[in-house]
């Protein structure tokens, strides 16, 4: 993994986030959400958002995973946020609210290394718990928040246009361990 480094974002990435964050929707979610939804993803929206989520004042913590290549080029091939939990659903005070990797570098270690950094710089901001929302039949994703020591807790239905997403929530009550 020498080749693998995870750093904060900056403005200049969204472009980069974007595109694999509709990528990474592509690889991780067909099958579990409409195709509908998956196509009307946009690089162009995303983009826009991630502008604004990087350029915003009090920002959440953004984490790009990068390949590093011959030459000094680099590839965004992941990324990972978190922030303050945006309701009190999950019961924490933190909550990751992205975590995506591409298929080609998953299964390598580097999805525990971005998220137990996200989890660290929460702890970092001063919050002592965290948690996620996660498909409940997203068993994979499941297996590794579960391996990472976060346990399932309360589910919720969300409406999203063309489909009813159940989620489940994973929470990790103690990031004392992350710093």
């Amino acid at each position: 993994m020498n080749d693998i480094r995870i750093r904060a974002a900056v403005a200049a990435d969204a472009r980069t986030i974007a595109r694999v964050h509709v990528r990474a929707w592509r690889e991780s979610y067909r099958g579990l959400v409409p195709d509908q939804m998956i196509e009307a993803l946009s690089v162009e929206r995303n983009g826009r958002m991630w502008a604004d989520i990087l350029t915003a004042g009090n920002s959440p913590i953004v984490h790009v995973v990068e390949r590093l290549g011959g030459s000094d080029e680099t590839e965004i091939v992941g990324f990972g946020s978190g922030a303050g939990a945006r309701g009190s659903e999950l019961g924490t005070s933190g909550e990751i609210l992205a975590i995506y990797l591409l298929d080609r570098i998953k299964r390598r270690g580097i999805g525990r290394m971005l998220l137990t950094g996200l989890l660290a710089a929460l702890a970092d901001r001063g919050h002592p718990s965290a948690g996620l929302w996660v498909l409940v039949d997203n068993r994979s994703a499941r297996r590794f928040y579960e391996t990472l020591g976060a346990h399932a807790q309360s589910q919720r239905l969300v409406i999203d246009g063309p489909a009813d997403m159940h989620e489940v929530a994973y929470v990790w009550d103690d990031l004392s361990g992350f710093h």
